[in-house]
């Protein structure tokens, strides 16, 4: 797990878009989801800024992101806080609190445009991994790889934003890919494992420090795969 200056930075960022954004219509109190939740983010907010969190963060540290965001209560409110709700997009708040807990809690690196052309690169490794290798993918080998070139395609174009998890069913091939490696094969598919955090989980690998480092260790995977 990294524990970097960018990670520091993002955790700021990331805070500041809902303290700034959604929760600023709320007050900092004990009785609600969304009180709990300022508290929560200015007490990381604060110690990112004293360069006094190491990361990962320990859980019990993280109670109310962790609860909060996997029960929903973010989005509990009275009839009259509706209007407050209707302003904001729930998938962007979703995808700025992914983003944080993978900062804090998972001590990631998160995925970013810059990192877009060497997920592509891993893209076509995979693509070739899976038609060298005798995978048994049940049928789902050309759905798989044909949703692996639509995710470069959009990769490419930079239409995409990364994490995608509540769009992972529209890909249902990696649902049953993932299934296929996990109950199959006992050798972890180190590709696999790249591309489906770097776009479901909007984390890139710890090793990607840099540009620089993902061009290095991308281009390692696809020379890998290609001298099988």
């Amino acid at each position: 797990m990294a524990d970097t200056e960018e990670q520091r930075l993002d955790i700021i960022k990331n805070c500041n878009l809902l303290l700034n954004g959604y929760l600023s219509h709320f007050k900092q109190t004990d009785n609600s989801a969304q009180g709990r939740m300022i508290t929560q983010l200015k007490w990381l907010k604060e110690r990112a800024e004293n360069h006094d969190l190491p990361l990962p963060v320990p859980r019990e540290k993280l109670g109310s992101l962790l609860y909060i965001y996997t029960n929903g209560e973010m989005y509990n409110i009275y009839e009259y806080e509706k209007p407050i709700l209707e302003q904001y997009n729930i998938e962007t708040i979703e995808k700025i609190m992914q983003r944080i807990i993978s900062l804090t809690y998972k001590g990631s690196l998160l995925t970013k445009k810059a990192y877009f052309p060497y997920i592509v690169r891993v893209i076509d490794a995979l693509i070739l991994l899976i038609e060298k290798s005798d995978f048994n993918l049940e049928g789902y080998k050309d759905k798989f790889i044909h949703d692996l070139r639509d995710i470069q395609k959009r990769l490419n174009e930079n239409d995409i934003d990364p994490p995608l998890m509540t769009y992972k069913s529209h890909y249902p091939s990696f649902i049953k890919i993932e299934f296929i490696f996990d109950m199959n094969y006992e050798e972890d598919i180190k590709l696999f494992r790249i591309v489906s955090n770097a776009i479901f989980n909007g984390r890139r690998p710890d090793s990607w420090l840099t540009p620089e480092d993902a061009d290095r260790e991308s281009q390692k995977l696809l020379d890998e795969v290609t001298e099988l």
